[in-house]
C-alpha cells in the first residue's frame, strides 16, 4: 500500500477528525470573508476534502454555519471566559486580564477582524432566525458567566454588594463588544489599548 493510499484510508476511518478539520477551516473562511461570502469550495480546497465528505457531515451550508456557532465559537467563549472565571477568586482582575490577552492576539494580526461572534450576529441575525437564536445563546452564556462570577465575588468580598450582577454582566459584554467593533473599524491598535484601560477603570469601580 502506498503512503498516499494510507493517508486516504486513515481519513476515511476518522470521520470525527474530518468533521473537526472542516469546522476549523470553515471558521477561518467565515471569519475572513463573512458567512454569506464564504465559499464551501474554498474550504474543501484547503483540506483536499470532497463535497461528498462535506455533505456527509453537514446537510447544507446553513447547517455548517450553525455548527460553527454552536461548537467553534461557543468553545472560544468557554476558553476565554467560562473556564478562567470558574477558577478565579478575583473575577474583576480575571476579566481584565482575559480581555487584554485577547486584545494582544488581535493586535498581532495583519488585519483586525474583530469578534467572530459579533461579526456573525451582525451579519446573519437579521436574515435567519437560526443564527439569531444560536448567537444569542452564546451571548447569554457569556453574560451568565460574568453574572455568576460577580455574584461569587460579592460572596467572597472582592465585588461590591451594591453591584447589580445581571445588569453589570450585560454592560460589560456590551462594552467589550463596542471596543472590539471600534478597533476593527478603525484598524488602529490604540483603540484596543484605550479600550482596555477604560475597561480596567470600570472593573475597579466595582470593587468592594
Amino acid at each position: 500500500m502506498t503512503r498516499t493510499a494510507g493517508r486516504k484510508r486513515r481519513r476515511v476511518r476518522d470521520p470525527e477528525g474530518t468533521r473537526a478539520r472542516l469546522l476549523a477551516a470553515g471558521f477561518e473562511e467565515v471569519y475572513q470573508h463573512g458567512f454569506q461570502a464564504a465559499s464551501v469550495d474554498d474550504v474543501l480546497r484547503r483540506l483536499r476534502v470532497t463535497k461528498g465528505a462535506f455533505f456527509h457531515h453537514f446537510p447544507s451550508k446553513l447547517e455548517f454555519g450553525y455548527a460553527l456557532v454552536d461548537e467553534v465559537i461557543a468553545d472560544m467563549i468557554r476558553a476565554q471566559w467560562v473556564t478562567p472565571l470558574s477558577m478565579s477568586t478575583d473575577p474583576l482582575t480575571t476579566i481584565g486580564d482575559a480581555f487584554e490577552a485577547g486584545a494582544r492576539e488581535l493586535s498581532k494580526a495583519p488585519v483586525n477582524l474583530g469578534c467572530p461572534l459579533n461579526n456573525l450576529a451582525q451579519e446573519m441575525s437579521p436574515l435567519d432566525a437560526g443564527f439569531r437564536l444560536r448567537t444569542q445563546r452564546v451571548f447569554e452564556l457569556w453574560m451568565q458567566t460574568y453574572e455568576m462570577a460577580l455574584r461569587r465575588g460579592q460572596d467572597q468580598g472582592t465585588v461590591s454588594t451594591a453591584v447589580d450582577a445581571r445588569g453589570e454582566a450585560f454592560a460589560l459584554v456590551a462594552e467589550i463588544e463596542g471596543i472590539l467593533s471600534l478597533a476593527k473599524n478603525s484598524q488602529d491598535r490604540r483603540a484596543l489599548t484605550i479600550g482596555a484601560q477604560n475597561l480596567r477603570r470600570r472593573l475597579s469601580a466595582l470593587r468592594r
